[in-house]
């Protein structure tokens, strides 16, 4: 009974560690289409997948993010190409469940 415990207790702590959670990206720019999103954990030196892939983020339009990284626990760095190849980034930025970042013409590198 002590070992089934234990393995409950032990299964419970690794679910509260690995789970899927959300974040939204807004295009906030007003004037500029995104083509291409990054977003990685800070502790990465892998800026990871496009995101939008063969999709474009027009001016007010949101990306919803899922990860399995919980949001409370990191930091994430996000790059985003515009239309005219223009770069904006975000760095170690601390993020929480289901907040909306807007990124705007300030973030542009």
């Amino acid at each position: 009974m002590k070992k089934l415990i234990l393995v409950v207790v032990l299964i419970g702590l690794t679910a509260a560690f690995i789970f899927a959670d959300t974040f939204y990206l807004q295009n906030g720019t007003g004037v500029w289409d995104f083509y291409f999103i990054f977003v990685s954990d800070s502790r990465s030196d892998d800026p990871g997948d496009d995101l939008l892939g063969d999709m474009i983020l027009h001016p007010g339009e949101v990306l919803r993010i899922d990860t399995t990284i919980p949001l409370g626990s990191t930091s994430w760095d996000i790059i985003i190409i515009d239309e005219d190849g223009d770069i904006y980034t975000l760095n170690q930025r601390r993020i929480r469940s289901n907040e909306t970042v807007s990124i705007t013409l300030s973030d542009l590198m």
